[in-house]
């Protein structure tokens, strides 16, 4: 991958990285609900890979930031610590998060064709291309359990 120092568009990537509807948040809320759902074996289990997937986007952007010339802090582009704010602990019943996670799954594909905007290098809109189609995937998978 062709990455030059960047360090602005380096500090736009936390919010994806650890913004409160980044991808630290996305993992943290798949296996928080996981874990809750446990009771529901296959529901569960499809919550735990969703998360694993995120997981995998969280160690991409985190490299990518490094390479760019920051560190893989987990803040978002103010610098605010990422916090277990960014977590909704509390459904009414699994329609509710799913509809929660629908949500949270479209702004991480905004989040992501924002960035895509401010960069005219290939490398990087292909990563950040490649991860709104896993993002796309979760959120028909989501739309098909509700």
């Amino acid at each position: 991958m062709n990455i030059r120092q960047n360090l602005k568009y380096a500090n736009l990537l936390y919010d994806n990285y650890a913004g409160s509807d980044g991808e630290l948040t996305a993992v943290t809320q798949y296996i928080y609900e996981h874990i809750e759902l446990n009771r529901y074996e296959s529901f569960s289990k499809i919550l735990l890979s969703i998360a694993i997937e995120e997981m995998k986007h969280l160690q991409l952007i985190g490299e990518l930031i490094r390479r760019l010339g920051k560190k893989a802090y987990f803040i978002d582009k103010k610098q605010c610590a990422w916090n277990t704010e960014n977590i909704k602990y509390h459904f009414n019943n699994i329609y509710d998060m799913l509809m929660y996670n629908i949500e949270s799954e479209k702004k991480a594909i905004l989040g992501y064709k924002e960035a895509i905007k401010y960069t005219q290098n290939k490398s990087i809109k292909d990563l950040l291309e490649r991860i709104i189609l896993d993002e796309q995937t979760h959120l028909e998978i989501f739309n098909r359990l509700k």
